[in-house]
């Protein structure tokens, strides 16, 4: 009989442990690439006097590439150091001076814009940090509990069991109830550590309705504080100069999310099922938990990470201004 049981707990203990493991595994996914590098490249060297592919490329998309040629017309014509300038000097260096002025607006409208969209991606990496916090420091105090339960009731377990097997003169010992406690002492601290794997997932909750700056990445509908400015969004939206894959700046950046190992639970740029969870868009069951937020948080991260290089073709195009480069 006490064969038959320890085999039935035995089972049940393996049952446990490969539906904890099937379950976590479920949502741990693991991707290719286990260490990414970075991508798009900016090409940009501030030694060569020759504005960069991708730095045109920028002057194209804010409309400034006729000024940036005007300019450097006008400052060849321009004698700066000329003590009695001429009408045409003159008249020259008036024109370069507005010229530089309006280049310089736009220029900076542009870094503007690009601040526009790094303050909302920094201010919902800071909610989800704190979200994340919130998730890690519960699952830590439960995990700490059930392994706190699971060596207490080990120790007690098996403090019962060597007392039964100590002889007395009425009963020498009790063997079976001794042999009983040594397997409880075994069983019910495995199953508590199986418990505690569980755990480690964390809480998982309905994830909320509050589209995020992800959303419109992935063609979702986008609130206006979640809207990108038009020259970072066609900027996302443009292939990178001499670039022989042919994607854009947001195909190649979804790519590069797919692939790496490092996401686990975003595999698929076509399922409804994570998207709905990783913009935040439509609530779905146990979608809000410590792996979507470590997943929004490495998003958003890469996201303005990318987002925040325009402002090297910036500084390249704010370079062409001074004249320190030639378009």
């Amino acid at each position: 009989m006490r064969i038959h049981s320890t085999a039935l707990l035995f089972a049940l203990s393996l049952f446990l442990i490969s539906n904890t493991f099937s379950t976590y595994g479920a949502y741990a996914q693991p991707n290719s690439l286990a260490l990414p590098t970075q991508i798009l490249r900016t090409g940009i060297n501030l030694e060569d006097k020759n504005l960069s592919p991708n730095g045109r490329q920028v002057a194209d998309i804010l409309k400034i590439t006729p000024m940036l040629q005007r300019i450097q017309t006008l400052r060849s014509k321009v004698n700066l150091i000329d003590p009695n300038p001429t009408e045409e000097n003159l008249l020259a260096t008036v024109q370069l001076t507005a010229c530089v002025v309006d280049t310089m607006q736009v220029i900076q409208e542009a870094s503007l814009s690009i601040d526009y969209a790094l303050a909302e991606i920094t201010a919902e990496e800071n909610l989800y940090t704190e979200l994340l916090s919130t998730y890690t420091g519960e699952r830590d105090k439960a995990t700490l509990k059930t392994n706190a339960v699971s060596f207490i009731t080990n120790g007690i377990l098996w403090a019962i069991a060597e007392g039964y097997d100590i002889p007395t003169n009425r009963h020498p010992n009790y063997s079976v109830t001794s042999g009983t406690m040594g397997i409880l002492a075994g069983i019910v601290p495995s199953i508590a550590s199986i418990y505690a794997l569980y755990q480690l997932r964390g809480k998982r909750q309905t994830s909320e309705k509050d589209p995020n700056m992800l959303s419109k990445m992935f063609d979702y509908p986008t609130t206006p504080d979640v809207d990108y400015p038009r020259t970072v969004w066609e900027f996302m939206n443009s292939v990178p100069a001499d670039d022989p894959k042919g994607k854009t700046r947001r195909d190649q950046l979804i790519d590069r999310w797919i692939a790496d190992k490092n996401i686990s639970n975003f595999t698929d740029r076509s399922s409804a099922k994570q998207l709905d969870v990783i913009t935040a868009s439509n609530p779905r069951r146990h979608g809000l938990s410590i792996d979507t937020l470590n997943a929004r948080q490495m998003l958003l991260q890469q996201l303005s990470a990318e987002i925040l290089k325009m402002k090297r073709m910036l500084l390249e195009l704010s370079m062409v201004v001074h004249g320190e480069k030639t378009i």
